[in-house]
């Protein structure tokens, strides 16, 4: 049983590359402690303000990242894929989750005991490394967005993701729309319409196309 256990770690660290890289100097010890959880959709969840007793590494799949008011608006801090830890923060500072986190896709993780995870980074200094530059881009990432969400409006959200998933060649869809705007699914269908009538995007059922960059550009520039 721990034999067919260690296979389906390694199977799973090797099936990605930004997790091999992320576990090939790992302690031995620590490696043979991990587990291999999958999930279909929503099926993996983690609540703002509770503790765990683990820490998880993305190994494929996504998964939402957000906040809940008291008053039920919900506000996405960012989309997660493979390679990112779930828990890493909360772990190493012992703390309850500052955030919410749901599966928005199958997913598969490898679960790691917090005292193990935070084992880890102390022994490994490769790791240690590559840790801290991950929570810095997290911090980078959160910091832009913070900026969208507080100092433009929904049409220029929208009209500055639209143009970062065609310079990023990154398929558009209303969903993606969704975790990036803070605004709700009513008001960016209405300024996803509006941007389809004068001919900027065109949309083929769920995927959206933009059809005149130059204007898109001047209306993220200039919409108050």
């Amino acid at each position: 049983m721990i034999l067919l256990n260690i296979n389906e770690v390694y199977k799973a660290i090797n099936s990605n590359e930004r997790v091999r890289q992320l576990v090939k100097t790992a302690p031995l010890n620590i490696v043979e402690q991990m587990d291999v959880k999958k999930f279909d959709t929503k099926q993996f969840v983690l609540h703002q303000g509770e503790s765990y007793q683990n820490t998880y590494l993305l190994v494929n799949g996504r998964v939402k990242v957000f906040l809940n008011s008291p008053s039920g608006k919900q506000v996405v801090l960012d989309v997660y894929d493979s390679g990112m830890f779930l828990g890493e923060q909360e772990a190493i500072i012992n703390r309850p989750y500052s955030a919410s986190i749901i599966n928005i896709s199958p997913i598969t993780v490898l679960s790691i005991r917090n005292s193990d995870f935070v084992e880890w980074s102390h022994r490994d200094h490769r790791f240690a490394d590559r840790l801290i530059h991950n929570l810095s881009e997290q911090i980078y990432h959160l910091t832009k967005r913070m900026e969208r969400y507080s100092m433009h409006s929904a049409l220029q959200q929208i009209g500055l993701f639209l143009l970062y998933c065609a310079h990023e060649h990154i398929p558009i869809t209303r969903e993606r729309i969704t975790y990036e705007v803070d605004t709700s699914y009513r008001n960016i269908n209405r300024v996803l319409k509006k941007l389809a009538d004068i001919n900027v995007i065109q949309i083929n059922r769920s995927i959206i196309k933009i059809t005149d960059f130059q204007t898109l550009q001047q209306i993220v520039e200039t919409e108050d």
